[in-house]
């Protein structure tokens, strides 16, 4: 290519290039301080609390003042909610199987993968008679709806038939 064809290239693309950055600062508005906020902090009014006087001087003021102050503890047992878990017969978990192997190497291998996938997987050994079998189970699920989406999700990704299981 000839040597003058090159540097007047190269000299259009220059002007081009500065016509791009200086010619729009020439068309926009100046930018004036009176617009700009000075004060951006907002002050907000504190109210004083009646109580202050009060909390204060139950603060204990030396290591005696607090040990050698008792609070018993006041309990209605009559009004005491029940601690133990609630016996709802509707509470179930759901889990999806996704497949079964015979070998522990391959289950934690495809587990792995589900896990790279952000699927919360785990492998279950079950005895049977042709011997152990290790289950690939991916959940638990508490909301059914929640199970069907993920196991929809499992089914187009890995192209695997899997099962909803409920526990």
């Amino acid at each position: 290519m000839n040597e003058v064809l090159k540097h007047r290239i190269v000299g259009a693309m220059v002007v081009t290039a500065l016509a791009a950055i200086f010619i729009p600062m020439l068309f926009d508005e100046p930018i004036s301080e009176a617009n700009t906020p000075t004060n951006t902090e907002i002050i907000l009014p504190i109210k004083p609390s009646t109580q202050l006087p009060a909390l204060i001087k139950s603060i204990p003021k030396s290591n005696t003042d607090v040990i050698s102050t008792e609070k018993l503890a006041q309990v209605n047992l009559q009004k005491t909610a029940s601690i133990a878990p609630s016996q709802d017969k509707d509470l179930k978990s759901w889990v999806i199987q996704v497949g079964s192997f015979s070998s522990e190497k391959n289950a934690n291998e495809f587990k792995d993968r589900l896990r790279k996938q952000k699927f919360s997987s785990y492998v279950a050994a079950i005895k049977s008679k042709k011997g152990t079998l290790y289950r690939l189970f991916v959940g638990p699920e508490l909301s059914h709806d929640i199970a069907l989406k993920t196991q929809q999700r499992l089914e187009e990704t890995f192209n695997a038939k899997t099962i909803l299981v409920s526990e």
